[in-house]
């Protein structure tokens, strides 16, 4: 049987929902632990590319002069 992202959301939910407040704050610390993990993992990702780490450097050398686009 193929799990699909509707039916984890759900089991999540119901488990949640028998848990004691204490245990369900640690569920909702861990979640966001995993969430800021993956948005660092894809910032290092992004960051390990030579051209995106050189781009990246050049617009805050453009941005500390005033320079760049305006918004």
């Amino acid at each position: 049987m193929r799990t699909t992202r509707r039916s984890l959301e759900e089991r999540l939910g119901e488990i949640a929902g028998a848990l004691p407040l204490k245990k369900l704050r640690q569920l909702v610390d861990f979640a966001q632990y995993l969430s800021s993990r993956e948005e660092w993992e894809a910032t290092l990702e992004l960051l390990s590319d030579p051209g995106m780490a050189r781009d990246i450097e050049e617009g805050k050398t453009q941005a500390s002069k005033g320079e760049g686009r305006k918004r």
